[in-house]
Order: C-alpha cells, then structure tokens, then sequence
C-alpha cells in the first residue's frame, strides 16, 4: 500500500463522527461485560464452595453415617476378643516351645537309660555245666562317661578285651563298677555275655537323670540257673560316691539237682583319703553298709543251708602294712576287723576310729553269719595285693605296676580290698578251693593298656 493510501485511511479515521465512536464503544462493552459478569461470578462461586468445604467436616462419603452406640460396643468388644485371642495364642506358643523340649528329654532319657531286653534262653541250651563252676569277681573300672583317673581309660577297647578273654572262662561272676548310667556300654556286655551262655544274669536297677545319680554298677552273670534274685541300694554315700546308688546283689544258684548257692556282690563307700587311710566319714557310711549288708543275707539265706559265697570291692584295705610294700602282710588291719565283726552281725565300736564317737557298740544283730571266712586270706597266708600294685625291675627298683588307669595318688599302696568271703552254713557238699589272684595283664604291646582294671580279679573253683 502507498504512503498516500495510508495517510487517507488515518484521516478518515480522524474524521469519523464522535457519535458513530461512542457506539462502536457501547457495542463493544455490551458484548465484553457479560463475559466479566460471568467469570466474576464464577470465581465467587468458586470461593464460597472453598469456604464451604474448609468449613465442613471432611468424610469420605458424601453423607456420614449416624452416631450407632451399639455398633461402637460391638466394634470395642471384637477387638477385645482379638487381643484376647492373641495374647492366649502367644501364651499356648510359649507352653509348647517349653514343654516340647522337655518332653521329648524325658523321652529320649525313657529309652536310652533303660536296660536292653535280652531274648529268650533257647530250649536246647538250657543245661547245666557238668565241670566244676568256675567264679570270679572283679572291679571292671568301667565308669560313666567323661569320668576317669588319667588321659584316657580306654572303655571300648577293655569291654571289647574282656569279652573276648575273660568271659569265656568262667561260669559265675559278680563285677563292679560295670556302670551303665549314661552310656549303653553294659547292654552291649550283658548281651554279649549272653551270646556266650550267660544266660542268667542280675544288675543294678538302672536310674534317670532326674534321678540326680547313677546306678550301683553291679552284675552277676551265671551259666547256671538263678532260681531266686533280690537287690537293695544304700542310702546315697559321701562325696563322689553321692553320685551313685550302691547297693548289693543276690542270686540263688541251682548249680545241680541237689545243690544250690546263695551269691552276693556289693562295692561300698570307697575311701576318699590317699593311699586308703582311714577317714572316719568314708568308714561310717561304709560300716552302715555292711550293717545293710549283713541284714540283706539274714534276710534272703537265713531259713536254708546253702552256703553263701559274698564277693566284691569291700574298699577296705586289710593289710596293716606293718612292714615294706614288698612284703605281704599278715595282719589286719583295724579297719577290716571291724567291718568282719559288722558282716557277721557281731557289731562293732565306732570310738576305735574316732575318740568322739559313742562307746556303745553299733550295727549288732540278732542274727550271727557264722563261719564267714576269707578263703583268700586262708589259702595265702595274708592279705593279697589287689589294687596299687608294684613290680620289681631287673636291678631291684620298685615301680608301679599299672600306670595307665590308676590313679596316680594310689600307685604302689598295695591294698588289699577285694573280697571273696565263704560260709558253708554247715553244708558239707559242697567246697571251695583253687583261690588265684588275676593280674589281667594283656601282654600284648599293641594294646593301649596293660591291664583290664586298676584292680585285680579273684577267681576260684567250687566243687560238688
């Protein structure tokens, strides 16, 4: 467009009449104020509906729901439930995560510290030997676990030793220490022992833990018939002795047709003191024991005549030592004389170890065993060594004779404390004879031990 062209615009513009502008004007305005008036009323329509909303109160329903006191009391006691039903839940929870363990303990403890069943004898091997009976007694030193004098004592490699090469020689034996607390050990003996004829046999009642001790550790085993058998438990004994309920054994032996024996075996207090001097709380409790004793065989052999043979660890020393170790002593000592008087039922005088004690006598009975007699202290001359023995070297020097399970506080006390006590209760049919100290040494450099036991055995013939 020319510049004169936009000139004539701009002057026509200029000349236009003030009225026609005033009415361009006014048709605008009526055509804009709606639009204000519009959105004027919207944004306060806007701000009361804000107003409105902050103002009431917020629900997430258009409408709320009335106040309902009954279904506020139903909602309260729901959730009591539920928290009463967890807390039960919780406390049910607690019992069985406590009960659980002990229960199956119990369990465990019903099966594994139970005595095996043996089977039933077989028909064909039910008869009696026809040789001499052939007897033994021994201390096996086979304690519950965890409990030995050195390093080791070597339990499976002696039980396997002794089965194999003491057993088979003998047809009546009583053995302590055969412990089977805690350990399956005896089991394995008893059956291996019937497996070799063995078929009668006589053990200590076996206890639980929660019994807080140990059984008495006492076995007899016989190849002959035991037509009768008892066991009694001491009172619980004095230090580590408290552990274990000692007691004795009986069994009444058909050994023929005719013949019968009554057999004991019983382990008391041991002594606690070095070298077995005497304590007079050991001797006490041990006195009490053979008072026990002696009313155990008035009790089970008063009203026969069959002999009685008593065979154990007595854990009395009879020797008086009154001379070197390295000779055999002759003497008694006082400690064995009073327990002879007790065994036998004559009592004794507890003042004679203890000033202060009563003058009285004590564990007299009315019923006298006569005639007990020490057949090895008859056969020998003296009190033989069975326990903390010595051997001589080539160039005369005294050593221990067993290192390896005694304990080193007992090496070379030459005691005497094993028994094999005899009374033929004026049966003349049958004797006793062939009395012979079992050194048990193995002799055989490839085992990890000398001898089976810290002590010695005592075997013997009985003849019909």
């Amino acid at each position: 467009m020319s510049l004169l062209s936009k000139k004539m615009i701009k002057l026509t513009d200029n000349n236009s009449s003030p009225s026609s502008r005033m009415s361009e004007r006014d048709h605008s305005q009526f055509e804009v104020a709606p639009l204000l008036n519009d959105g004027r009323d919207s944004m306060a329509s806007s701000e009361q509906d804000e107003a409105d909303l902050l103002a009431s109160p917020l629900h997430v329903s258009s409408q709320s729901p009335p106040w309902n006191p009954q279904l506020q009391s139903q909602r309260s006691s729901h959730n009591n439930r539920r928290r009463a039903t967890s807390k039960k839940s919780c406390i049910i929870l607690c019992c069985i995560l406590t009960i659980l363990p002990i229960l199956s303990f119990i369990l465990f403890s019903s099966i594994y510290f139970t005595a095996s069943t043996l089977p039933s004898i077989p028909a064909e091997k039910q008869t009696v030997p026809t040789t001499p009976p052939r007897l033994l007694t021994f201390n096996m030193f086979m304690r519950p676990p965890g409990i030995k004098n050195n390093k080791d004592d070597f339990k499976n490699e002696r039980l396997e030793y002794i089965v194999q090469n003491i057993l088979p020689f003998y047809d009546i034996i009583t053995i302590q220490e055969a412990f089977a607390y805690a350990n399956r050990r005896i089991d394995t003996l008893i059956s291996a022992a019937f497996d070799q004829g063995f078929y009668y046999q006589v053990a200590s009642q076996r206890h639980y833990p929660w019994d807080l001790g140990g059984d008495g550790g006492l076995l007899i085993l016989s190849r002959y018939p035991i037509q009768k058998s008892d066991r009694i438990e001491f009172p619980r004994g004095v230090h580590s002795d408290w552990l274990s309920f000692k007691g004795a054994l009986h069994a009444l032996i058909q050994l023929n047709s005719a013949q019968q024996i009554h057999v004991y075996t019983t382990h008391t207090q041991a002594s606690y003191d070095n070298a077995g001097a005497i304590n007079f709380d050991d001797t006490k409790v041990r006195l009490s024991q053979f008072a026990e004793v002696h009313q155990f065989i008035a009790d089970t052999a008063r009203n026969d005549t069959h002999p009685i043979l008593l065979m154990g660890d007595l854990n009395v020393d009879a020797a008086a030592h009154d001379n070197g170790i390295d000779v055999p002593s002759r003497h008694s000592s006082l400690a064995y004389t009073m327990m002879m008087d007790v065994l036998t039922g004559k009592g004794t005088h507890l003042d004679l170890i203890d000033d202060q004690a009563e003058s009285d006598i004590t564990y007299a009975s009315d019923w006298q065993l006569q005639n007990l007699t020490d057949i090895p202290y008859e056969t020998f001359g003296y009190h033989p060594v069975t326990f903390g023995d010595y051997k001589k070297l080539d160039n005369g020097t005294l050593v221990p004779a067993e290192t390896i399970l005694t304990s080193h506080n007992q090496l070379m006390t030459v005691q005497s404390i094993d028994r094999l006590f005899w009374s033929s209760q004026n049966n003349t049919n049958i004797s006793i004879g062939n009395v012979t100290v079992e050194h048990f040494f193995t002799n055989n450099d490839k085992l990890p031990f000398t001898q089976i036991s810290d002590h010695y055995g005592l075997s013997a013939l009985l003849y019909l």
